[in-house]
């Protein structure tokens, strides 16, 4: 079956939410969520867990427009400004490919975690400092930190990721690596 001339210059992107669904604060349904990308002209919107993942397909534009979209029609409809960050699935598809955590033994306390910047601080130079010693920074490049929080030393993943948002002015949003591979798994199912 061919596709109609207008399928062809969809690009697919994944939306990640800050805090939404994260201990009882900004709650919002997914199927709500689901309704606020169709009504911005997307396509193909699905969301992946409850965390603030959603995949969908756009016609062009830029990663940096779709942000600035979608978080001002969250904002007229939920009162609150969210950080969204928008990557293309190619690009997350390549950050698998990279394979960032092929050199750590994941454990039950190891929690390999990707973080992703907004693009307006994306190509800013910065340093994080560690925040405890079972905290590794593996890779920061292309707007995305690749990092491993260890639980057995007594501090875990919420003190390392409050210590990558306060270098950023809490202009990112994390997820863990088995929420990416999730949402690939999803991708390829569309």
């Amino acid at each position: 079956m061919k596709k109609a001339p207008e399928e062809d210059s969809l690009i697919k992107y994944a939306a990640f939410l800050r805090g939404i669904n994260v201990g009882g604060h900004t709650i919002v349904k997914m199927d709500e969520l689901r309704k606020v990308f169709e009504s911005l002209g997307f396509r193909n919107v699905k969301t992946v867990l409850a965390s603030g993942n959603v995949l969908f397909e756009a016609h062009g534009g830029d990663a940096v427009a779709l942000s600035q979209e979608i978080s001002g029609k969250l904002e007229d409809l939920l009162g609150r400004k969210i950080t969204v960050v928008v990557r293309s699935v190619e690009e997350i598809m390549a950050l698998a490919a990279r394979e960032p955590f092929k050199e750590i033994s994941v454990t039950s306390g190891a929690r390999p975690i990707v973080t992703f910047i907004t693009d307006d601080l994306r190509d800013r130079d910065f340093s994080v400092p560690l925040p405890h010693e079972g905290f590794l920074i593996l890779s920061i490049s292309d707007g995305i930190i690749c990092s491993v929080s260890y639980d057995q030393y007594g501090t875990g993943t919420a003190q390392s990721m409050s210590m990558i948002e306060k270098a950023f002015e809490g202009n990112v949003t994390t997820r863990t690596w088995g929420t990416i591979i999730r949402l690939l798994k999803a991708n390829d199912k569309t």
